[in-house]
């Protein structure tokens, strides 16, 4: 992607929803076992090895099975969020993304550091997904030369359960967004036009684990920016 958008998509669209197996089992009927010779016209031989009845018989038993118990998968390592916005990729990939562009300018807003630490709140009743994805952040990063129109890029991270993130990427598709499995978790992406200038806006949810990713880029070409944030984070 140059300076248009439109073709350029962040990371690497792969080809993200739950499962419900439902078991079901077969009867079968057991046949009736051959009767044995009575009493009176069994052999001697037969007659004179111990029955189930007589007290000198002891039950077989079972022989133990060698199959290992299987043990619960253990837990997955919770990712942790930067704190510094500059280390959300590594060197070169940060170079190749950002470049020389103004980190957190105070002219947006922003702390004019490489600090993007964000404090977590609770989403409102009724919020839209957009709005529950904003309230977990816990990393706001926000790229912007003060002397631009619109172009810039700002990048969010924060935790949210997938039993939440999930219907919510479902919500993306079905308004729209083109969604993907990619780099081991699910992105969702939509382009628009700008409306005031010839360039795109390019808005990018990716989710893994318990992990949601915000890339929000207007006029700012990148490469594989979130695998490059998915290589940092889950290293």
């Amino acid at each position: 992607m140059g300076n248009d958008m439109s073709t350029r998509r962040i990371g690497t669209i792969g080809t993200a929803g739950l499962a419900l197996v439902l078991l079901t089992g077969c009867g079968g009927q057991t046949l009736p076992a051959t009767p044995v010779s009575s009493p009176a016209s069994a052999s001697p031989a037969a007659s004179s090895s111990p029955s189930a009845t007589t007290p000198e018989t002891t039950p077989t038993e079972a022989a133990p099975t060698d199959a290992a118990t299987t043990e619960p998968p253990a837990a997955a390592t919770p990712v942790a969020i930067p704190t510094d916005c500059t280390q959300i990729v590594d060197s070169a990939a940060y170079t190749t993304n950002f470049g020389d562009i103004p980190l957190n300018p105070v002219e947006f807003g922003f702390s004019g550091t490489n600090s993007g630490v964000k404090t977590p709140t609770a989403a409102g009743e009724g919020a839209t997904a957009i709005e529950v994805i904003g309230a977990a952040n816990e990393l706001a990063c926000y790229w912007r030369d003060p002397r631009s129109d619109v172009s810039g890029i700002g990048v969010n991270m924060g935790h949210l359960d997938p039993s939440v993130t999930g219907p919510l990427m479902d919500g993306f598709a079905a308004d729209g967004y083109g969604c993907s499995t990619a780099d081991g978790g699910r992105l969702c992406q939509l382009v628009t036009a700008d409306p005031q200038y010839p360039v795109d806006r390019t808005v990018t949810y990716f989710v893994r684990d318990d992990v949601v990713v915000t890339v929000d880029q207007t006029n700012v070409p990148t490469d594989d920016l979130v695998g490059s944030i998915v290589a940092r984070l889950w290293s």
